[in-house]
């Protein structure tokens, strides 16, 4: 009977490992509505969190458990460090599935410091955890399942909790694990889904493209001349509470415990710091919502280029924080219908986009004139325009590619299609790109556009 079992078990995992081959995977960030939640379930939510951090610490306290490998994920007891000694508490929410992976992420960190020691770095040991804030739900439909796309149910909490966006799942996106996350009680639950890569869509000619440069000054330069400007930074009590937190001592001098009164003090502040950052992220997060949501909305391929936000950072930190821009290549991933993203090796910004011919140009130069024809146009806007025509060369290899891909997929199940599958190529003919008219994204957002921005001489 157990052999049975196991063997249906390896049979399902080999069927889905097939199909996961001809599936696209997105992650879906979505949050829990609080103002829907009644205390029970606030009760229950908080109590989850806490039972995984007793649960984790447990795991690793070698004085309960020598042998990490072999503990029994159906654990119901387990001991708990209070001031002076020992007491055995109950795990009344926590799944076995939960706890499973809860030992699984222990074992996972166990092997990780075993593999740095071995490659020569200085290790030490696991440390006990203060809090935990992310629960891993890996079985969809077990420990946690959607209901009519507006409402999760998960395992061992009564209430079905409220979640905004939901309705992104669309009916062919098979949804697979889950991450219950923990935020300043804020809950946020992020979704695993698959797609099908092979869904026909609608014609090429058919779609509306637009392309944009990324970059300081003007965090959005658009292929049709538009320039969306935006700027959010710390709050002016940010900023106070940062300053006053950095005077407050963590520690009593002279020992490695907590004063009274300094530590109440610090964790105090600490608090109020993390919800005015919270509320800074989310009006980042917001309007770069906003912006993505019309671009996705009113065009159905985006070319980018793939930049190193990241390394912008060494040059222009505070700027890219009050900005957040890479976070919009981020966004696109999950919602444009086709994102291409060029190499960020491509000169775009070197090269004219009318001759393609390349020279250096310093980075505090704001107009490109081109010593090979003569043309003159904004630094910016001739990197969108590169981005475009790159973009559409690469659109045109990948339909070459999904054409064969088409064709080889429907042969194998004996698809017939009365569609005729011959390639077509995108040409920039069939490339509409509007300006933003009447465009009120977000009041953090301004919007300009480049002079005479329907001519390829804008600024000659």
């Amino acid at each position: 009977m157990i052999e049975e079992k196991r063997n249906k078990i390896k049979n399902s995992l080999r069927i889905t490992r097939e199909r996961r081959k001809t599936q696209d995977v997105i992650i879906l960030k979505l949050k829990i509505d609080n103002d829907k939640l009644n205390n029970n379930t606030i009760k229950a939510l908080n109590t989850i969190f806490l039972e995984a951090k007793w649960l984790y610490n447990y795991v690793i306290n070698k004085e309960f458990n020598n042998d990490i490998f072999n503990i029994d994920p159906k654990i119901k007891n387990v001991n708990v460090y209070v001031k002076d000694h020992y007491e055995t508490r109950k795990l009344n929410y926590l799944s076995s599935q939960m706890k499973e992976e809860i030992i699984n992420r222990a074992m996972d960190n166990i092997r990780g410091l075993h593999k740095l020691k071995e490659n020569g770095f200085k290790v030490g040991k696991l440390k006990f955890k203060s809090f935990i804030t992310s629960i891993p739900l890996n079985q969809y439909t077990i420990t946690y399942k959607i209901i009519n796309n507006n409402y999760i149910k998960i395992q061992n909490i009564k209430q079905l909790l409220k979640v905004n966006g939901l309705d992104n799942l669309e009916c062919y996106y098979e949804p697979a694990s889950a991450l219950l996350i923990n935020n300043n009680n804020n809950y946020y639950i992020n979704i695993t889904a698959y797609k099908n890569k092979y869904i026909l869509e609608k014609p090429v000619n058919n779609q509306k493209i637009i392309s944009f440069d990324l970059g300081i000054k003007n965090q959005l330069t658009c292929s049709n001349g538009s320039i969306l400007n935006y700027n959010i930074p710390k709050s002016k009590k940010e900023i106070r509470l940062q300053r006053s937190l950095s005077r407050k001592a963590k520690y009593a001098e002279g020992t490695k415990k907590l004063s009274r009164g300094q530590s109440r003090n610090y964790y105090k502040n600490k608090n109020k710091l993390n919800k005015e950052q919270n509320k800074t992220m989310n009006r980042r997060k917001d309007t770069i919502n906003k912006i993505t949501h019309y671009l996705t909305s009113n065009y159905d391929i985006v070319i980018t280029q793939n930049d190193n936000i990241r390394g912008w950072k060494h040059l222009f930190g505070r700027k890219i924080e009050s900005t957040g821009i890479g976070g919009i290549i981020d966004a696109l991933k999950h919602k444009a219908s086709t994102l291409i993203l060029l190499d960020k090796f491509i000169p775009t910004t070197k090269e004219c986009s009318n001759c393609h011919n390349k020279y250096d140009i310093k980075l505090d130069e704001r107009i490109y004139q081109c010593h090979n024809c003569g043309f003159i146009i904004d630094r910016d806007y001739n990197s969108a325009l590169n981005d475009m025509y790159y973009g559409i060369k690469k659109l045109n290899e990948l339909l070459k590619i999904k054409n064969k891909k088409l064709n080889n997929y429907f042969k194998k199940y004996n698809i017939n299609l009365n569609v005729p599958m011959e390639r077509r190529e995108l040409t920039p003919v069939e490339i509409i790109a509007s300006g933003f008219e009447g465009l009120n994204i977000s009041p953090y957002v301004k919007l300009s556009m480049v002079s005479e921005a329907g001519s390829l001489y804008a600024l000659a």
